[in-house]
């Protein structure tokens, strides 16, 4: 091999290596929240274990308990299990 094909050879080598370790952009999260925001209120989650699959299913985010009561109820009622999380309690 000539000194030419040499370097090239290890020119794209180290430049291949480089591509691969350059750091990887960072993806914008935004959270959108009930009513503008939740942050300081009682919000109720539904979760269920969906029947076939075996899932972990949410329902919500409701602002009454009442309203989160009526959900998990129906899904009792299906035969599924179900129960209420509460946040920013």
């Amino acid at each position: 091999m000539t000194k030419k094909r040499e370097f090239t050879a290890f020119y794209l080598s180290k430049s291949l290596i480089m591509t691969r370790m350059a750091p990887k952009k960072k993806k914008n999260k935004t959270f959108y929240g009930v009513k503008g925001g939740i942050a300081n209120q009682k919000v109720y989650l539904v979760y269920n274990l969906s029947d076939p699959d075996n899932k972990l299913v949410a329902d919500g985010p409701f602002e009454s308990l009442k309203e989160a009561k009526q959900a998990m109820e129906r899904y009792l009622s299906k035969g599924l299990c179900s129960w209420i999380v509460t946040y920013n309690e």
